[in-house]
């Protein structure tokens, strides 16, 4: 068949868009990660956080050369303040970009909720989430870079026990997975030691107001109160507390600790609290966690906090994973199922059974009269 010039190039026309249609990918191509983070909403005062600290988890990773040549490129979705927002920007990440791995949020309630679309989609994924129900679910596609809330929850009643030596503790805690997960161990624990507890009180995540709950607690003669809270809530029972005049102490945990809850605190209002937190996020506390904190606050004008520190070893984690077994999700799986000892910045990870991969938590409180934080000890449980 005789081909005339028309043909020639109506073919090599078709050849172009064919090749513009369907990229052929390059060896160094980047390879596309995918985080789910409520950058709305009321959840958004944590979710910046690690927002901020992938973003500059994924600069170092591709200055230090990528996964092996290749760059690394987040395709980032708002998981909103619902679950089911959360859920739908899963399915959308997963539709458009079909990550080999991906991140996503540090709140319980969402992790459940999409609990059964990474098991459909078949990627490992790192969330923070502390609620031990998540974990207790049995999905090995995801993985903890936070210590679950039964580990904080058993560190507050040490401390307690201890160095409070409270004799009537009291619970307040947000009525969710997380709130009732830790309140609920918490409670166990104290009873195991013949420290009953004298009242447990919750509130909705939408409450403004908890003087009934505080009130109560001091009625039944609490002698030291454990809080178990978000950022904007927490900030605002603790300075309800002072406001109300309660005298015992409050023993709270991380998330009332983070810099978006403590732009709403006063110096008095952090006088007899103390915190059990993720880890202490200071420039004082080594090298490694110096650099990170100072460039952290250079590069977004505020501090770091325990929350985006989990994401940022966990990109770094990820990264290792990807350049000695590559980028499929089985295999990358596998591998972090297998990780023992790895040393982070805030954390040396080992992962369990059900995807747990931190043990170790810290207890501050804020030097009298300010609101600068230092450490009094570190818990490690095993």
């Amino acid at each position: 068949m005789r081909l005339t010039r028309r043909t020639l190039l109506s073919l090599a026309a078709a050849t172009t868009a064919l090749s513009m249609a369907v990229p052929l990918r390059a060896a160094d191509a980047p390879i596309v990660v995918g985080a789910t983070v409520p950058t709305t909403g009321p959840l958004s005062l944590t979710g910046k956080q690690y927002f901020n600290t992938l973003t500059m988890a994924a600069e170092d990773i591709n200055a230090a050369g990528g996964i092996n040549g290749r760059p690394l490129k987040l395709a980032i979705e708002d998981a909103g303040a619902s679950n089911s927002t959360a859920v739908s920007a899963f399915v959308k990440l997963i539709q458009d970009t079909k990550p080999p791995f991906a991140f996503i949020t540090s709140y319980s309630t969402q992790n459940l909720a999409v609990a059964p679309e990474v098991a459909k989609a078949a990627i490992p994924v790192m969330y923070a989430g502390g609620a031990d129900a998540v974990a207790e679910g049995g999905n090995s596609w995801m993985f903890r870079i936070r210590p679950a809330d039964s580990v904080t929850a058993r560190a507050m009643v040490q401390f307690l026990k201890a160095k409070l030596r409270a004799a009537k503790p009291g619970i307040v805690y947000i009525q969710n997975d997380f709130g009732q997960g830790g309140a609920q161990v918490a409670a166990k624990q104290l009873e195991a030691l013949g420290v009953p507890v004298v009242g447990t009180e919750a509130y909705g995540q939408n409450d403004k107001d908890f003087s009934a709950q505080l009130l109560s607690l001091r009625a039944k003669g609490a002698d030291v109160i454990l809080a178990f809270v978000y950022p904007a809530d927490g900030a605002l029972l603790l300075r309800q507390a002072k406001m109300l005049g309660l005298k015992m102490p409050i023993l709270s945990s991380s998330a009332a600790f983070v810099p978006a809850a403590m732009q709403l605190l006063s110096p008095g209002d952090l006088d007899n609290v103390w915190g059990v937190v993720d880890a202490f996020v200071d420039p004082s506390a080594g090298e490694r966690m110096k650099d990170f904190a100072t460039r952290y606050k250079t590069k977004f004008g505020t501090d770091a906090d325990p929350y985006g520190l989990a994401y940022y070893d966990g990109a770094m984690l990820m990264a290792d994973g990807m350049r000695k077994v590559g980028t499929h999700p089985k295999a990358l799986r596998d591998w972090l199922a297998a990780v023992k000892g790895w040393d982070g910045v805030g954390h040396v990870y080992s992962f369990d059974g059900k995807g747990n991969g931190v043990t170790d938590v810290a207890v501050v409180k804020a030097k009298p009269g300010t609101k600068t934080l230092e450490l009094l000890e570190r818990v490690k449980l095993d």
